[in-house]
């Protein structure tokens, strides 16, 4: 071996002795020194309590119980079991009426459990996303007013199709019917007693139709939806005095609803009923309907066969549906509606 391979060689192993005494100096050192406290901060609380933090399963191992989503909101929603309401941070997917395992301890929903019956609509601002209104209710109660704000009978034809999607049982409120002016003002409404689908009609101002109102909710989960301003938390007000949710009156300059409930929260009433109580809305998409499914929600066309099989019922000659509403079997108000409904889809 050469001079200058003796030195290398030399080089090489103090190098190794080097590394090998640093290695074992920071072992020990990692050895001896305690473990370091983290802190776990609650978005809800402005103060903490530092604390060791969790492990992966101490995690998975976090107690759940079961609780009913009482309120959602812009962020949140309450959750209710044995009796404790816990304000947890909101899913994404969570609708009020649904039956939950969540963690108390964390404020955080684990599973939705599987729903008897879903209200729902497109997301406003992304039509491919799927807002669910309510859950598990057994009716909706879709709110109109003949004025201020004035009827919209293609709102209703929308809310009846996501009703008998969503597998509840309908029912048409008429609020301010002390506002009725003349007997023609419930021509709009006509079609919908034809279909045999319940109408009530009621005044949350005078006290009219209320009893007939109350006995039709009693001991069933429901839900107020509805157009803006048509009165649906004054109608709450008056079937449960102790309630006293904030109302508005309707803008005079549009006759639009404004926006009073800006929450959707559950009540209880003296019968037994529990009421969903929803914002309103001015437009009213429709999930998951394709114009070929449209036909089907409109119960009165099926009883018309047409030459086509796959008939539209929009320009296919012989159609019997068109012929059903030339001899006035069919409202033509409601085929109108039909026409304006597939064309948006």
């Amino acid at each position: 071996m050469s001079r200058e391979e003796r030195k290398l060689r030399k080089h090489v192993e103090a190098h190794k002795n080097r590394e090998l005494r640093k290695a074992l100096s920071k072992a020990r050192t990692k050895q001896d020194k305690p473990p370091r406290d983290r802190a776990i901060i609650d978005p809800d609380e402005d103060d903490y309590v530092p604390h060791r933090t969790a492990t992966a399963r101490e995690r998975t191992t976090a107690p759940t119980s079961a609780g009913f989503v009482v309120e959602t909101g812009p962020g949140f929603c309450d959750v209710v079991a044995s009796g404790e309401r816990t304000r947890c941070r909101f899913p994404g997917d969570a609708a009020i009426g649904d039956n939950v395992l969540f963690s108390p301890e964390r404020r955080r929903i684990h599973e939705i459990l599987p729903r008897r019956t879903e209200l729902s609509r497109p997301d406003p601002h992304n039509p491919r996303i799927q807002r669910v209104i309510a859950a598990n209710v057994d009716v909706v109660v879709n709110v109109v007013s003949l004025k201020t704000p004035p009827l919209h009978a293609g709102l209703i034809d929308r809310y009846l199709i996501a009703i008998a999607r969503s597998g509840a049982a309908p029912l048409i409120c008429v609020n301010k019917i002390d506002l009725q002016s003349a007997a023609e003002e419930l021509d709009p409404l006509r079609p919908y007693q034809a279909l045999g689908i319940p109408v009530i009609f009621c005044s949350a101002a005078s006290g009219i139709g209320l009893t007939e109102l109350f006995a039709a909710l009693a001991g069933k989960l429901c839900v107020f939806a509805g157009h803006s301003g048509v009165g649906k938390s004054s109608l709450l007000n008056a079937l449960n005095p102790e309630i006293e949710i904030a109302t508005g009156a309707v803008s005079t300059g549009n006759e639009k609803g404004r926006h009073t409930t800006t929450s959707s929260a559950l009540y209880h009433l003296s019968n037994g009923a529990t009421v969903i109580d929803t914002p309103g809305i001015r437009e009213f998409g429709l999930w998951d309907i394709t114009p070929t499914d449209l036909r089907n929600y409109f119960q009165e066309f099926l009883g018309h066969p047409c030459a086509f099989s796959d008939c539209t019922h929009t320009h296919e000659p012989n159609c019997g549906v068109k012929q059903a509403v030339a001899a006035g079997e069919i409202h033509r108000s409601r085929y109108e509606s039909y026409v304006r409904i597939r064309a948006s889809l």
